[in-house]
């Protein structure tokens, strides 16, 4: 009698696995065409009029989005894997915390997705599809461009889960997608990655400088576009055309002091050896040591 117990409680265990071992795999089944339906929903027709922040970021490796998620690992009476042994436990609910950052290495840009910390349960799979928008200008058009999907069964720890990696080139992006996970029980689901906020990058993958200038309002990053052509030399900028421009900014905005523009030297919007011109609305001031990063970022154009 007793063995005939013992029997019948392995037999239970047998019969437990089983059906979650069955569960987890139709679920992430689930999980990759859901995360798959949900990022190419995503159709934007440019990043500025969707509204996404505009800002300079860190030097280092830029958060570009994180967020935090739930699932339940306890079956209820309406799942389609339900069983009478699937009540043989309560297990907490799997609480996930994650973040996307990017990266340039050897040429490429590289979109890594992390697992910061996992609360509960850790997932029995994780699928990640990972969508990096481009755009030449801030008025479009948008290229989209689709990573391989970042799956992952069994052995989910905190940590870099996976990258993606496109091609590096002088351009405004964003970076957005989906991913969904399979819980303990076999439960699964989908969210979107939101949008991150617009970056321009070089070549080498270096943060515009963002500057705004306090006076006049302008902004040195808005009106770039990534498509401009190399000149085979710049066109003069002298002594006169800096006094001509202060002496016509000084008519627009009011006069500044004399400290202001020792402190700021002016900025050509487009550069000249990339088709700029003297013209006023080309020109703004900035910084002397902004000047220089600006400078600096763009040689690698």
């Amino acid at each position: 009698m007793k063995y005939r117990k013992l029997f019948a409680f392995l037999a239970t265990i047998v019969c437990f696995i089983a059906i979650n071992t069955n569960a987890k795999a139709d679920s992430l089944n689930d999980v990759n065409k859901n995360v798959a339906k949900i990022a190419n929903e995503q159709n934007f027709h440019s990043l500025a009029q969707d509204k996404l922040k505009n800002e300079n970021v860190k030097k280092d490796v830029p958060i570009l989005k994180n967020g935090t998620v739930k699932i339940h690992n306890n079956f209820n009476a309406t799942s389609s894997h339900y069983s009478a042994y699937t009540f043989l436990a309560e297990i907490p609910d799997t609480v996930v915390k994650f973040h996307t950052s990017q990266e340039y290495v050897d040429g490429q840009f590289k979109i890594n997705f992390y697992i910061d910390s996992i609360t509960g349960p850790a997932p029995a799979a994780i699928s990640v599809q990972l969508q990096f928008y481009s755009e030449p200008s801030l008025s479009g058009p948008i290229t989209t461009n689709t990573a391989s999907p970042i799956v992952k069964e069994g052995n989910i720890t905190t940590g870099l889960l996976g990258s993606a990696v496109f091609p590096a080139a002088t351009t405004f992006f964003a970076v957005g997608g989906a991913w969904g996970m399979v819980g303990y029980n076999g439960n699964s689901a989908t969210y979107p990655i939101s949008l991150s906020s617009i970056y321009l990058q070089n070549k080498i993958g270096q943060n515009f400088p963002e500057y705004v200038d306090p006076v006049s309002k302008k902004d040195a990053e808005t009106p770039i576009n990534t498509t401009w052509s190399r000149l085979p030399s710049s066109p003069v900028w002298t002594t006169m055309d800096r006094y001509y421009y202060i002496k016509e900014f000084s008519e627009r905005y009011g006069n500044q002091s004399k400290e202001y523009w020792a402190e700021n030297q002016v900025h050509h919007i487009r550069p000249r050896i990339y088709g700029g011109n003297n013209d006023f609305d080309n020109l703004m001031p900035v910084p002397i040591e902004a000047h220089k990063l600006i400078t600096k970022w763009f040689i690698n154009y």
